[in-house]
């Protein structure tokens, strides 16, 4: 129960912090796939070439792993997804591990090359593709 800990102690800093206690409060509550991998990202991750598959972020971060992963199909909400990861706008985050960012940027410029070669593919014919059905 590692990763129930560190969710715990994240709320208990929340707690502790006004600013990001304000934005805690507006988060959905957790679900239990927030703490793993779902299908559909494990589907991405074996898609995804060998050195962009973003391993510390799954290993540290599941539940945002899924989201990058759900919204992959389409890669102009994907890129907006990672630039939001990796841009702090509501100011005060702590930010993500090196290793994680790292990760987070490669896979943004993968993102801005796919979304080139993709470009003229219909969404759904994406979305089949994302979930293993094309």
């Amino acid at each position: 129960m590692v990763k129930l800990d560190l969710l715990q102690r994240l709320a208990e800093a929340a707690d502790t912090d006004p600013g990001q206690a304000q934005y805690a409060r507006l988060r959905r509550p957790p679900r239990d796939t927030d703490l793993v991998l779902t299908g559909t990202t494990r589907r991405w991750l074996r898609q995804l070439p060998v050195r962009r598959r973003p391993l510390r972020l799954c290993e540290l971060y599941p539940r945002v792993a899924n989201r990058i992963a759900f919204s992959w199909v389409d890669p102009k909400t994907s890129g907006q997804l990672l630039d939001d990861l990796l841009n702090d706008r509501r100011g005060g985050r702590r930010g993500f591990a090196k290793a994680v960012l790292r990760e987070l940027q490669r896979l943004r410029e993968f993102n801005a090359q796919q979304r080139v070669e993709l470009g003229t593919e219909p969404f759904w014919d994406r979305a089949a593709r994302a979930v293993g059905l094309g």
